[in-house]
């Protein structure tokens, strides 16, 4: 009874017999899982079923604290029992890989011995799992409920609940080190959805089995995430369109209302006509001034075709609603000084209620077509490119380019009143996610460098690219590394696998571990620094805090941790002994900011603040991605054609970026390259 068949035959018995007479189907329907896992576990086939999946099974028939107490005790053995058999030989297979990934021992082993956790890898040591505290009425989330990307990763979070919110070093651990604490951050982070590719489905099946979750309920995980891998989330303009048609309807209503007040308005301004023995109508004053103050609510702004054919003729939407043509040519009656005006300032729109009415014409002129703009030559002068829009356009992706992107919105917001530039710079290929059919008209990805041509964004969703500037990015280090330049050759021996691990070893280095300090999968920067500099990929992360290995880790060869942001970088390396990384230029060589950050020389060459190809090999075009070209009347299309532009260029320049796109559209040679000579 010793072995693991029988201690896991006595459990699975006993369990049977707390659970006769509750249909698997009814403790499926309760618990959220497959009732062929239920039958499975009630029959005792297959693998032990985590302790996860019992308790949620035992919540469900109402069993009670000593009953659930006894049968953990029984559950444990049986646990307990399967390592002894299988555990030796787990060992030896880490050992074996200790100096790699420990893919290939997760893989043979898991589901031998499937609830343990890898708490050191030098020794070799495993635990159980900590018990976790369930709340009594939990239910398993159901995959196939997601809509989109996004809904998945929201599930991701809700799954981890149901495990009894484990903490992410715990997920980590039981996972056997294939799931990085920082890659667990990055999945359940509110609001962000990562690459999809067959590695982030690997991944998403671990994070299941770290849950607790048998075969048969990772495969609806994996199957749910291959069918929305595709599909992005929807955004904000796609409310806002719903919320404009509904606008729509109120604004007939309200012109229809807003007639029978004029004629009114029209009878009691023209003295004399008012038939025999009728007073002067004073029942409705309130209505009357609402009609003069807010006129657009009153139904003017889609009155008549006149009115139309002027916003279209008007590249400045804000002034075709803030003054609204009557038919004629005449504006309305009401905002003429009259007898009852006189000597009475003009009445003023709120900015909010400027603001509001601004975003819902500009979806119903994106509808209508209206306006043009496109970045490359079209036939047209600039003088007749709309190069101004109404509402609010987003500019998201890359943090390097995030300094000159805010230059160019507050240029762009001084000129054209009414626009509302918000840039976000959460990472280039975050930004490029962030970029659907839906929201094409008003947002833009800032990306570092080109997009793949093979890429599923070129070859199957059409997005277009548009280079804007050259970005120059600098190698960094610490001042306390004492060097102040590189060969290309020492830097990549340095990112090598089997590379030097102190700056002893380089010429000028003093006596400190070589620490480096990364960006995450899916930076734009990143991407530019291991295809251009290194030529290669970064080593494998190592670190969390960036001073020393993590216990998991402490095979790896060198100290290496990553930072979501450039800003982080930067901090890093100004703070932490021994640090080399990379950061755009302009903000690496912030002294007050940054004291202890060096930009360092490559092959004698300095950064420069004007990047060239020939002078240093760490430059890249910035490009703007939109899906598909723009709509015409669009923000995007507006701005676009706005960067094309004297005044852009007059920005870049004051930016210290060069232009990419000079007079007449023409791209320069170096933005148009996308690999650099090192």
């Amino acid at each position: 009874m010793d072995s693991h068949v029988g201690r896991k035959a006595e459990f699975t018995r006993d369990l049977a017999a707390r659970l006769d007479g509750t249909d698997p189907g009814v403790l499926a329907d309760r618990t959220g899982l497959l009732e062929a896992t239920v039958r499975t576990m009630l029959a005792g086939d297959g693998e032990l079923m985590s302790w996860e999946v019992v308790s949620a099974c035992l919540a469900a028939a109402g069993a009670d604290g000593v009953e659930v107490g006894g049968l953990r005790g029984r559950w444990a053995a049986a646990e307990d029992a399967l390592w002894e058999e299988w555990g030796e030989e787990l060992r030896a297979a880490f050992e074996r890989n200790g100096h790699g990934k420990p893919s290939k021992a997760v893989e043979a082993y898991r589901e031998k011995v499937p609830w343990r956790q890898l708490t050191e890898r030098y020794p070799v040591t495993f635990k159980p799992w900590t018990e976790p505290a369930f709340a009594a009425d939990r239910r398993l989330p159901d995959p196939s409920t997601a809509g989109d990307i996004r809904d998945f990763y929201a599930l991701l979070a809700k799954l981890r609940e149901w495990a009894g919110a484990p903490r992410q070093t715990e997920i980590e651990k039981r996972s056997w080190g294939t799931l990085p604490d920082a890659t667990i951050s990055a999945m359940l982070q509110k609001d962000r959805w990562r690459s999809t590719s067959d590695r982030e489905r690997a991944r998403i099946g671990h994070f299941a089995r770290a849950c607790g979750l048998p075969a048969a309920e990772v495969a609806r995980w994996d199957e749910a995430y291959e069918r929305l891998r595709h599909v992005p989330p929807t955004d904000d303009l796609a409310r806002a369109r719903a919320e404009a048609t509904e606008l729509r309807r109120r604004l007939a209503a309200a012109q229809a209302e807003a007639n029978e007040l004029r004629e009114r308005l029209s009878e009691t301004e023209r003295p004399g006509e008012h038939p025999a023995g009728a007073e002067e109508p004073r029942e409705r004053p309130a209505e009357a001034h609402e009609l003069r103050e807010h006129p657009a609510e009153a139904g003017e702004l889609r009155g008549r075709p006149a009115e139309a054919d002027g916003l279209r003729e008007r590249p400045a939407g804000a002034e075709a609603l803030s003054e609204p043509p009557a038919a004629g040519g005449r504006r309305d009656a009401e905002r003429e000084p009259g007898p009852e005006t006189e000597g009475r300032p003009r009445p003023r729109w709120s900015s909010r209620r400027r603001r509001t009415l601004s975003a819902a014409a500009a979806v119903l002129v994106f509808g209508a077509g209206a306006g043009a703009g496109r970045l490359a030559g079209d036939g047209t002068s600039a003088a007749e490119r709309p190069e101004c829009f109404s509402g609010t356009l987003h500019l998201v992706g890359s943090t390097a380019f995030e300094r000159t992107a805010d230059i160019l919105r507050r240029g762009y917001e001084a000129r054209c009143r009414d626009a509302r530039i918000e840039v976000s710079a959460i990472g280039s290929n975050e930004g490029v996610r962030a970029l659907t059919a839906d929201n094409a008209a008003s947002t833009i990805a800032m990306h570092d460098g080109y997009l793949e041509s093979d890429s599923d964004e070129i070859r199957l969703r059409g997005f277009r690219g548009y280079p804007v500037a050259l970005v120059a990015f600098a190698v960094i280090a610490n001042k306390d590394t004492g060097v102040t330049g590189l060969s290309l050759r020492d830097l990549r021996s340095i990112y090598a696998p089997d590379g030097p691990t102190s700056w002893k070893s380089i010429k000028g280095g003093g006596d400190l571990p070589i620490r480096l300090v990364s960006r995450t999968e899916g930076s734009g920067t990143r991407g530019i620094f291991e295809e251009h500099v290194l030529r290669g990929p970064e080593p494998d992360l190592s670190s969390s805090d960036c001073r020393r290995k993590d216990d998991l880790r402490a095979s790896m060869h060198v100290i290496r941790c990553e930072r979501s942001t450039q800003g982080q970088v930067l901090d890093t390396v100004d703070t932490v002994p021994g640090t080399i990384g990379y950061a755009e230029v302009h903000v690496a060589s912030d002294a007050r900011r940054y004291p202890n950050v060096r930009m360092l020389a490559l092959d004698g060459r300095m950064p420069t603040a004007s990047p060239t190809m020939d002078r240093y090999p760490f430059v890249a075009p910035e490009i703007f991605y939109t899906d598909g070209p723009p709509p015409n009347g669009s923000s995007a299309a507006a701005f676009l054609t706005f960067l094309t532009g004297d005044d852009a260029r007059r920005l870049l320049r004051q930016a210290g970026a060069p232009v990419c796109v000079g007079p007449g559209s023409l791209i320069s040679a170096p933005c148009q390259l996308t690999s650099s000579p090192a």
